[in-house]
């Protein structure tokens, strides 16, 4: 029994109407009614109250009981409709009925109405179930025609589908960047791409008679042949790194993977082979390497020696032997200054790899921000810097991060040129940009290594020599001259000297 069950009432006497509430509260029902007597108000109800099941008198003043049903049937077909009535009669009951109503009450024997209503509501429960489940028979039906019309489909094109199957397989394997190939479920190598060919220099015949034996790296090919059969004994695929000689003789590391292709029922059919050139990522792993060994010892050193400094204080506080407290403090500064300025390089780099380097910018005069931040580097008179060119011009942009690139740019030409004593700063002017070059007259720096220079964790060692710090100024100084939409270069020729330089717009962005 339903809950909550809207019952339509069409009753013109409210006695009647009354009397069936009444009964349907004796018989436990939970519901709400509603009680019409013209066609207006049924037509009404049937749209606005949405009931579930309509009571209805036979003879009514302004029209009866089957017009009733005739305007039920026409807006809402499966709502059933129960005529109750003293006067209708057997045959007018009768002939209702086959026209589709759905039951008929006596007046007389309102007690059956509880078992009458209850039938109804699960005839149409049934009926709706039966409605679905033809729908679904329908969709099921129709979805197994279709089934069956791709079956036959797939049979009739099999040959048609299997070769250009094979030819998207093909096109799919010329179309990826890397080298690959196939091979049989015993390892035989039946196809390579063109990638394979570009990379090697090998032709069809030298393909076959060498094969990948004759590019892997000698002190790899062990490795190698053993990572590969260990795979196709497992069957699950997997992947191990080699170095595979390109056709101009360098080797490069590659990452070479392997997966099986199964058909439908899950046999192996073949071999998948793809190699992923990863020098550039192999490059990067061992800066990182080196740049953690780099880092702790460059931060060691200060750090030991601040150490002794403090400890060295400690033990001669009370008696301090005359001249030794200065000299200590004077190196324990010195030791905790490069470390700050390792920490420093450090801030700085990460904010730049976030994006998160942060510049405040004003106008300013660019000969006065540079003759100012290099006194402190040139006070013991070892080396003269000389500032020439534009003295007036004036830039927009961060005077502590220009103090901070200059700088570098000094103390680089001093670490790696220490025999050129005189430092050229050139401040030119042209079409709205402001051009800064530091010159040195040192040794100069290899071509192969200029391109280098900025890049992040870079140090230019030479042969016999060895310089401290990170690898990060020069990185940093490109970034904040990115920030000033600028640029930076490097220019260098052996035995004359280098010039580093960076350009400033002169007005605001």
């Amino acid at each position: 029994m339903a809950p909550n069950l809207k019952i339509l009432i069409l009753e013109d006497n409210e006695s009647d109407a009354d009397l069936l509430k009444r009964e349907l509260k004796k018989s436990g029902l939970n519901f709400t009614a509603e009680v019409v007597q013209t066609r207006s108000t049924f037509e009404n109800a049937l749209d606005n109250f949405d009931p579930d099941l309509i009571l209805s008198d036979y003879s009514l003043p302004s029209f009866d009981a089957a017009e009733a049903f005739q305007i039920k049937h026409n807006k809402h077909p499966d709502i059933p409709f129960i005529i109750i009535s003293g006067t209708i009669g057997e045959e007018n009951a009768v002939e209702l009925i086959k026209a589709g109503v759905t039951d008929y009450i006596s007046k007389s024997k309102l007690f059956t109405l509880s078992t009458k209503i209850n039938r109804a509501l699960n005839d149409m429960q049934a009926r709706k179930e039966k409605l679905i489940t033809d729908e679904k028979l329908k969709f099921i039906n129709q979805e197994l025609l279709e089934l069956n019309q791709e079956l036959e489909a797939r049979v009739a094109h099999r040959t048609e589908a299997l070769a250009e199957s094979e030819s998207r397989f093909r096109s799919m394997m010329e179309t990826i960047p890397q080298i690959a190939w196939t091979n049989t479920i015993k390892g035989e190598v039946v196809f390579y791409n063109q990638r394979w060919y570009d990379y090697t220099g090998f032709n069809d015949q030298q393909t076959s008679a060498l094969g990948f034996k004759a590019v892997v790296h000698p002190d790899d090919l062990k490795i190698g042949f053993d990572q590969f059969s260990s795979i196709l004994k497992t069957g699950n695929g997997g992947e191990f790194q080699i170095r595979v000689k390109r056709a101009d003789e360098l080797y490069r590391w590659h990452l070479i993977r392997l997966m099986p292709i199964m058909d439908q029922q899950g046999l192996m059919q073949l071999w998948v082979g793809t190699a992923t050139d990863i020098q550039e990522l192999r490059l990067l792993q061992q800066y990182k390497d080196d740049f953690i060994i780099i880092a702790s010892h460059e931060l060691k050193t200060p750090i030991t020696s601040l150490r002794g400094s403090l400890q060295f204080l400690d033990r001669i506080k009370d008696n301090p032997p005359s001249g030794a407290l200065s000299k200590l403090i004077v190196q324990a500064n010195r030791g905790l200054e490069k470390v700050n300025t390792l920490i420093e390089d450090l801030l700085n780099s990460s904010m730049a790899n976030q994006g998160q380097l942060h510049i405040r910018q004003h106008h300013f005069n660019l000969s006065e921000v540079i003759k100012d931040c290099y006194q402190d580097i040139i006070k013991d008179g070892s080396y003269t810097v000389n500032v020439e060119g534009d003295m007036q011009v004036e830039v927009f942009a961060d005077h502590v991060r220009i103090e901070q690139i200059v700088v570098n740019f000094i103390n680089n030409a001093i670490k790696y040129a220490p025999e050129s004593k005189e430092i050229r700063i050139c401040i030119d002017k042209k079409d709205g940009i402001v051009k800064v070059s530091v010159i040195d007259q040192g040794p100069g720096i290899p071509p192969e290594k200029l391109r280098y220079v900025f890049d992040r964790y870079y140090r230019a060692e030479s042969s016999g020599s060895h310089y401290t710090g990170l690898g990060l100024g020069l990185y940093i100084c490109s970034e904040i001259i990115k920030k000033h939409h600028g640029q930076i270069g490097a220019e260098s020729e052996l035995g004359k000297g280098s010039t580093f330089w960076f350009t400033l717009p002169a007005e605001s962005i």
